[in-house]
């Protein structure tokens, strides 16, 4: 499921290719995916400029020149991609925005995301019950160290809470606690001091190079895109059960938190 890196690579890209277009040709071949009946969304979306597009958590947040938000939520396995006049793709996508240039901006496999149309006071509403996002000023050491000791959860699945933190997901969490020498069955209220002061300094480290190499996910956001998942490759201890530590050189562990998988090393994370 794409968490804060990859939707940041999302935003950046669509930063670049499609503010100030115009939406002239809308296709749904997913109606679950709205929040509003086709009609209603179509008059709403079709015929706006793409005014700018920002981020919340693990949404995708596309500013419409009506004063409406187009909301995306992919879930696991969505994607979008930004496809030129002359490709043909194999997939019908959930819904295509096609712009005056003859591009068409397919947001694909949404069977359980979603893409729906918010005013600014359903937006708010939305996002109240999110946590702070973990690269903002409002995410701060003291917040941190005052927030974990009010929990007795395990730090895993705390880290994964978008309630407690906004766009953290299994598999940067696994990368985080590496970072920060933790194991992920920590009780949240017992971590020290000094072990928050290194979760912290892990939490946006980890994310923003996750960002600078694109992200996780392999499929691609346009024709000859060379950035998007190019952090597979840099990931330390997500997904490689078995593999050696690049510390330690000692194997990475599977384990299971809350029905959720977590990756590790016994012999970095105390």
């Amino acid at each position: 499921m794409p968490e804060i890196p990859e939707m940041e690579v999302y935003k950046n890209q669509l930063s670049e290719t499609v503010i100030h277009k115009k939406v002239t040709e809308i296709t749904i071949n997913r109606e679950r995916a709205l929040n509003i009946e086709p009609e209603v969304f179509l008059e709403l979306v079709n015929d706006q400029l793409i005014v700018y597009v920002s981020r919340r958590g693990k949404h995708l947040i596309v500013t419409l020149g009506n004063g409406y938000y187009l909301i995306g939520h992919l879930m696991l396995g969505g994607r979008i991609y930004l496809a030129e006049p002359s490709e043909k793709l194999k997939t019908q996508g959930s819904v295509i925005l096609e712009f005056l240039d003859g591009r068409k901006l397919y947001f694909i496999n949404l069977r359980l995301g979603w893409l729906h149309v918010l005013n600014e006071e359903e937006m708010d509403r939305r996002f109240a019950k999110l946590g702070p996002e973990p690269l903002s000023e409002f995410f701060t050491l003291e917040w941190l160290s005052e927030n974990l000791s009010q929990r007795r959860g395990t730090i895993k699945p705390l880290l994964t809470d978008q309630g407690f933190i906004a766009g953290i997901g299994n598999c940067y969490s696994d990368e985080i606690l590496f970072g920060a020498g933790l194991k992920p069955d920590r009780k949240a209220n017992e971590i020290n001091p000094k072990e928050i002061k290194q979760l912290f300094s892990a939490i946006p480290k980890v994310l923003r190079e996750a960002i600078a190499n694109g992200g996780y996910m392999e499929k691609p956001f346009r024709l000859h895109d060379q950035l998007t998942g190019g952090h597979n490759e840099h990931l330390k201890v997500y997904d490689r059960e078995g593999q050696p530590c690049f510390r330690c050189k000692g194997k990475i562990v599977l384990t299971t938190l809350s029905g959720k998988k977590s990756f590790f090393c016994p012999s970095c994370q105390q």
